[in-house]
């Protein structure tokens, strides 16, 4: 019995990965879109609370709703302003629609494809 304990106490040392709880409460500054640089001063902008979004994509705030797990991760139900803009830098708004997985490293989150492709990446802010 000895010989697992352990193994146990060193599994629970490790730390948990990531949820839909450690994006709550979260707040990301969008840095690139499908590999284009967004400047800072585009302000745009995603902010997890418990079940929900909001944010701004240059032009436009927007919010919805979220359901993440341990790698997965969906927008649904996305509402937004409908300012129209001409040109600026790339835009969140398609990625969020398209994000079907998310890797999160730190201060840095990358929002994912269906086939593991980086759509958007964020620091937190």
């Amino acid at each position: 019995m000895a010989r697992w304990l352990l193994p146990l106490v060193l599994l629970a040392l490790l730390p948990a990965p990531a949820s839909a709880a450690s994006l709550a409460g979260t707040k990301w500054r969008v840095v690139s879109v499908h590999g284009h640089a967004v400047p800072r001063s585009a302000g745009e902008h995603l902010d997890f609370t418990a079940r929900r979004i909001s944010g701004h994509d240059g032009c436009n705030g927007f919010r919805g709703r979220y359901r993440a797990t341990v790698t997965r991760l969906r927008f649904r139900d996305i509402v937004s302003t409908a300012i129209g803009c001409d040109g600026g830098p790339p835009s969140i708004s398609g990625p969020l629609v398209s994000t079907r997985r998310y890797r999160l490293s730190g201060a840095r989150l990358e929002l994912l494809g269906r086939r593991g492709r980086t759509l958007a990446v964020l620091r937190q802010r």
